[in-house]
């Protein structure tokens, strides 16, 4: 991303074990620019302003928890036309804003988690020719949830389980089309063959649910990919 980087105000603040921090951020984005054409080239670079209150506990050594809250302000915002994916349309301004929780660490020296919640609202707050005001930003969806665990069985074997959930949201301004909720659910397995090699499985989707990930418009919608198996081995010199 090409960017003008513009005056940033950032506050941090620790006490033992917790610490926050408050930030203001604006930036312009010139990467329209890495591909003109005749629609890039008449349009003007997002400007992006970020307002964000943070905390984060230190629960022990090995474990942390974070939470923060958001306010992100986007102008001359573009998206892809609905009705021509090849055009790019400009959608005037829109507000995200939101709470981000999360937890990460090790609970024990033989059990890790990664785990996170994220409550979001993005609407388009300017009217044009593309969208009116009020209609919702699309393949963002309200609700985000994600959980990663390990559990290491035996110095040599360890098994993970994860679940990865989203609600649903739009595939496009039109607000017309709708990407349901969907939850996935993934494992894995890991082996140590010896000090320097280790051996890994990753099952994805592994119950194999039917969904759809994402959208480019309201026409052409990709589904998620079924059950998903791979296999990596790591060699350390």
């Amino acid at each position: 991303m090409m960017s003008s980087l513009y005056p940033a105000i950032c506050f941090w603040k620790r006490r033992r074990r917790r610490s926050s921090r408050a930030s203001i951020i604006s930036l312009q984005s010139g990467d329209q620019f890495s591909s003109l054409d005749v629609t890039s080239a008449a349009l003007e670079p997002e400007r992006f302003d970020n307002y964000e209150l943070g905390l984060k506990w230190d629960i022990r050594p090995t474990l942390n928890l974070t939470a923060a809250i958001y306010q992100l302000d986007r102008t001359n915002t573009r998206a892809a036309d609905p009705n021509d994916p090849a055009r790019t349309v400009l959608t005037g301004a829109q507000r995200s804003k939101g709470l981000e929780l999360g937890l990460s660490g090790a609970i024990t020296p033989q059990w890790q988690i990664s785990a996170g919640y994220a409550l979001q609202d993005a609407t388009i707050r300017k009217t044009t020719s593309a969208a009116p005001a009020g209609r919702e930003v699309p393949l963002v969806p309200k609700q985000q949830a994600s959980l990663w665990t390990r559990y290491d069985l035996t110095p040599r074997l360890g098994a993970g389980a994860g679940v990865y959930h989203q609600s649903k949201s739009f595939t496009s301004i039109s607000n017309t089309a709708i990407l349901p909720a969907f939850t996935r659910v993934d494992a894995a397995a890991f082996f140590k063959l010896t000090p320097q090699i280790e051996a890994q499985i990753n099952v994805e989707n592994l119950l194999n649910s039917d969904y759809f990930s994402s959208a480019y418009n309201d026409n052409n919608i990709m589904p998620g990919a079924p059950t998903t198996v791979r296999a990596t081995v790591r060699m350390r010199l």
